[in-house]
């Protein structure tokens, strides 16, 4: 196994932590609040590295601004999509869907001739394969829809709302991840890229926060462990992935990460809201089996994508 390999599976443990934590805590504390919270300790620590050791990249930067604009736009649009999602439907089925999606979008365009950072090579024995993903995402999302899966109470239509925020967000990430790695080719390194990542999500939250006043406020007691989370689940395991994209192809990176919908179903034992669900559960071996082929097949390739 490759560093770069490795580096995003630090990622997918960790975000495994992260959702079941995340998906309970946006049950109790007021949703921007909480983005606001983990975001900005995000880019406060990376943008204090880069004006620290970094500085010789804010010319790349500078010449980079269109791609760091769209990075802003799609990053916030995908981790907004996403942690709503959370709040609606189970972790592993929302990380499965999120997932799952991103490989099949950027397959999607590298096919039709559109390319982010650069084209990449696709057999056609990993195009049978995405297609038993795309599949297994069906099924999944028919799971949730006849009230099958780990979070019950939900009404039909927040479970389909649930659904269409997860695999959009998928697509954005995907998308603005091939960005990023643009944007390491012309000069910006992991920590610059996460330095300027989430201004956008955070001036968002900022905005939702100051309007709504006391009633977004989240008291220190509760504040301090969000934080405290942050900087384990995602601070250190998004500057983990950054190094990896650098390093592999964005599809590669995708592959490694459809991983994680296992890590979050046995995660979700600490969370007593959930049930296990043995549908959403042949669901995700489903999709993992399928994924780890596709990974085979790519053979964690190191050109770019």
């Amino acid at each position: 196994m490759n560093s770069a390999i490795a580096l995003v599976l630090v990622f997918v443990i960790a975000s495994a932590l992260r959702d079941v934590y995340l998906g309970e805590i946006f049950q109790r504390l007021e949703f921007f609040a909480v983005v606001l919270t983990a975001f900005s300790l995000t880019t406060v620590i990376f943008m204090g590295f880069l004006l620290i050791r970094g500085r010789s990249q804010i010319a790349a930067m500078r010449a980079a601004w269109r791609e760091i604009v769209v990075t802003n736009f799609g990053t916030a649009m995908a981790w907004l999509s996403y942690f709503f999602a959370l709040k609606l439907l189970e972790p592993a089925v929302v990380n499965m869907l999120h997932i799952g999606i991103g490989p099949i979008a950027l397959i999607a365009l590298n096919l039709a001739g559109i390319h982010i950072s650069g084209p990449a090579v696709v057999q056609k024995s990993e195009l049978v394969v995405q297609g038993g993903i795309v599949l297994s995402l069906a099924a999944l999302g028919a799971i949730v829809l006849l009230q099958l899966s780990g979070l019950a109470g939900r009404t039909a239509s927040q479970n389909l709302l649930g659904i269409v925020l997860a695999l959009a967000s998928g697509v954005l990430i995907a998308l603005t991840t091939d960005v990023t790695k643009r944007l390491n080719g012309m000069g910006v390194s992991a920590e610059g890229v996460l330095a300027v990542r989430f201004i956008g999500i955070v001036l968002v939250a900022a905005l939702v926060v100051g309007f709504r006043g006391e009633k977004s406020a989240i008291a220190f007691e509760a504040l301090w462990p969000v934080a405290a989370a942050s900087l384990v689940f995602m601070v250190l395991p998004l500057y983990a992935l950054q190094l990896g994209v650098a390093r592999t192809s964005t599809i590669s990176v995708w592959v490694v990460i459809s991983l994680s919908p296992v890590c979050i179903f046995a995660a979700q034992f600490i969370d007593g809201r959930l049930t296990q669900s043995p549908f959403t559960l042949a669901a995700i071996i489903a999709y993992s089996v399928l994924a780890l082929g596709s990974n085979y097949l790519r053979n964690f390739e190191t050109q770019p994508a």
